[in-house]
Formats: structure tokens, C-alpha cells, sequence
């Protein structure tokens, strides 16, 4: 397959940057050092920011608490909050995917005066009030994965999710060029960054018109019912050809849980998924996956304490968006993912 040994697929980062959001603030443009510049006259700029203080507590609020794949993000934030020294990290959620818990978290960051929020949205509109508070306030807002594009927050650090579920259309399509029935899995509707992973792979398996997507069904971010829809999935659809999570929720289970899964690959079926943590990286290496479209997750933790730091300490204002590269993972390179989840725990 034209595809099978593609080994990294980069996101454009997006050359968009916001305006002013605090006083005294720059764009990144414009606080890049030239040529011309020395460090002391680099410093010199970085020490008038008016926002700047000795320590600093941002708040990370995930989609939910009982959603394992939000806990590497929690991760790469906690680590670099370490490096920095002098950021504080709260990681508080709703229990289960809800938007409404979430605004009144926002609500409630408010109030007890944190530095900044980094969040990932359950829906789109149904978080632009509280983000509008919480900025308004002056406390600023990123959203990561998921994001609230009409809201106040100052940036997205995501990847591209349409290019990344076309890509795994794409990917689909050239493995079933005979065509056939296909379902796909989500987690809960509504929430953003899966509608436009969905667009997207809808999108990319339209190049092979043999293809038919005879159900998509949400498992509302619940392990175990993913596994249950999967199973039932499989079962119910002799006819079926492929099998594309939007998310990787079965993974996360035990995979002898899914034999109907096994079997289905065994057989000639075609799976793939976005994620690549650890449960996905052993579904492929165990042959209850054929591919995945991967990126970081560590990443975006990573990237949303730097990114805050760098705003409220410097006065570098992010991009909009902050795009992560996407890679794909399949027979081919399982191997070397897997070594690398063994020595850093995902921390890649």
C-alpha cells in the first residue's frame, strides 16, 4: 500500500498570531531577538513585561477526569512545570465529559485569581461565556485538543484534526480499494475536535466511492462502552470491511476483551485509529490494529506551560494555532514506537 511506509506526516503551523491581550504584551514576531540584537537587549525587552511575576499557578481542565488519554498531557505539563521551577500546576475536571461542569470550573479558577487556564472544551459554544469571564478578568485561556474557536481564548494547541482524520481516510481507503462497509467510532458528539476528525475522514475515504460508512457511534468518552459498541459493532456486520476509531477509547481496556476485534483483524478487516499511547501502540503490535495517525499528547502539556509562561512572563503572545505534528504507526515502525513508549513512558 502506497501508504504503509509513511513514517512522519508534518502539520503547518499557522503564521496567525492574536493581538494584545494584557498591557505591555508583544507578539512572538515581534519580540524574535534580529541579528542585530544582543542578549542584554533581548532581556532588557523581556524584563518590561508588566505581567511578569515570581511564581505562577496555571490551571489544566480536561475534557474529564475519567478519560486516561488526558493523564500523558497531564504529564508533559507536570514536567515542565519542573523545569520552569516556578509554576504551580492544578489539574482540575468534571468527572465525566460535561460542559457545563466545566464552565463553572472556569468560574471558579476566576475567583481564586489563577494565572492562567489551559482547556480542553467539551463543546464549542457552550464554554464561550465562562472563557469571556475568565478573560475579561484578565486571567488568559488556551484550549488544547478541543478547541472554542468563537470564544476569547487566545490560541488552540492541537493538531490539525481534519488533515489528521483525512489522513486516516486516506490511509483507509488505500487499504480497501475494493471497497465495502465501514464503521466508525467516537466519544461524545458535539465536542469539536472529534466533528472535525470526522469531517475529515469522511473527506479523505471519498477518494474510494466503493466505500459506505453504514454507522458512527459515540461512546461518550466511556472506556468500557467503547469496547461494548466495538464488539456489538463487529457482530452485528458480517459485511464489514473496515473499522476507524476516532479516538483511541477501546484501547485503553484490556485487549483480550475484544476478541470480536482479534478476529476481525485476523480475518482480512481493516482498523485504524488516531492516538497513539501505549494501548494503541500494543493493539497494532497485537494485531488488533493496522495503523494508527499518531502525536503528542506529552506535547501538548509541554507546549501549553511553555506557551503561558512565555505570555505572562515575556510578553510573547502564541500563535493561533499552535499546530503539533502528526506521525503514522504501523507495522513497518511498531517496533520503534514501542521502544520508545518503553523508555519514556510516552514521554515523546
Amino acid at each position: 500500500m502506497q501508504f504503509k511506509n509513511m513514517k512522519r506526516v508534518n502539520a503547518v503551523i499557522a503564521a496567525l498570531t492574536l493581538g494584545m491581550v494584557l498591557s505591555g504584551c508583544a507578539t512572538a514576531a515581534e519580540t524574535e531577538p534580529s541579528a542585530e540584537n544582543t542578549t542584554t537587549e533581548a532581556s532588557s525587552e523581556a524584563s518590561k513585561c508588566e505581567t511578569a511575576k515570581d511564581s505562577y499557578t496555571f490551571a489544566f481542565i480536561p475534557k474529564a477526569l475519567n478519560n486516561p488519554v488526558f493523564e500523558i498531557t497531564r504529564q508533559g505539563a507536570d514536567d515542565k512545570a519542573t523545569e520552569l521551577g516556578n509554576v504551580t500546576l492544578e489539574w482540575v475536571g468534571p468527572a465525566t465529559t460535561d460542559a457545563a461542569a466545566q464552565s463553572q470550573i472556569i468560574d471558579d479558577l476566576v475567583t481564586r485569581g489563577v494565572d492562567g487556564i489551559v482547556l480542553s472544551a467539551n463543546e464549542a459554544t457552550a464554554l464561550d461565556p465562562a472563557i469571556g469571564r475568565a478573560v475579561d478578568a484578565g486571567i488568559p485561556v488556551f484550549t488544547w485538543d478541543s478547541d472554542a474557536p468563537e470564544s476569547k481564548r487566545l490560541t488552540n494547541i492541537a493538531i490539525d484534526q481534519e488533515a489528521a482524520g483525512k489522513l486516516a481516510g486516506e490511509l483507509l481507503a488505500a487499504a480497501l480499494p475494493e471497497g465495502g462497509e465501514v464503521a466508525v467510532l467516537t466519544g461524545t458528539p458535539g465536542a469539536l475536535n472529534l466533528e472535525q476528525r470526522l469531517a475529515g475522514f469522511e473527506a479523505g475515504i471519498a477518494s474510494n466511492p466503493d466505500l459506505e460508512i453504514i454507522a458512527v457511534d459515540p461512546n461518550f468518552d466511556d472506556v468500557q462502552r467503547a469496547v461494548e459498541i466495538v464488539e456489538q459493532r463487529i457482530n452485528a456486520s458480517p459485511n464489514l470491511a473496515g473499522y476507524h476509531f476516532v479516538g483511541m477509547w477501546p484501547f485503553f481496556a484490556d485487549l483480550a476483551s475484544m476478541p470480536n476485534l482479534q478476529q476481525f483483524v485476523a480475518d482480512g478487516g481493516y482498523v485504524n485509529s488516531l492516538d497513539s499511547l501505549e494501548g494503541a501502540l500494543n493493539a497494532v503490535d497485537q494485531g488488533y490494529a493496522n495503523e494508527l495517525v499518531g502525536y503528542s499528547w506529552w506535547g501538548f502539556g509541554q507546549t501549553g506551560v511553555q506557551a503561558m509562561y512565555d505570555l505572562l512572563n515575556d510578553c510573547v503572545t502564541p500563535a493561533d494555532p499552535i499546530y503539533t505534528e502528526l506521525f503514522v504507526v504501523d507495522e513497518s515502525n511498531i517496533d520503534e514506537y514501542i521502544q520508545r513508549q518503553e523508555e519514556t513512558g510516552g514521554a515523546f
